[in-house]
């Protein structure tokens, strides 16, 4: 039995540092945005999460894709 791999949504994350605490941490937060394209391709992704960063004014630590995807047996 096969199985067809349907994407379902993608979320994009993004991870930066926002200074340090009282025992000199790094604070990392963490943005999501949902409703990313499933057909974005990567290097639009960190086109797009590159600009994001200057916007931000904060220096990012990781970028991060979610897919969801569903299974269905053929």
């Amino acid at each position: 039995m096969a199985a067809i791999v349907t994407k379902l949504s993608s979320t994009l994350v993004l991870k930066y540092n926002d200074g340090v605490d009282a025992e000199g941490k790094d604070i990392i937060k963490s943005q999501r945005f949902a409703k990313v394209k499933t057909t974005a391709v990567e290097q639009d992704i960190l086109d797009v999460t590159l600009e994001m960063e200057k916007l931000l004014g904060k220096t990012l630590n990781e970028v991060i894709r979610e897919d969801q995807s569903g299974i269905t047996a053929v």
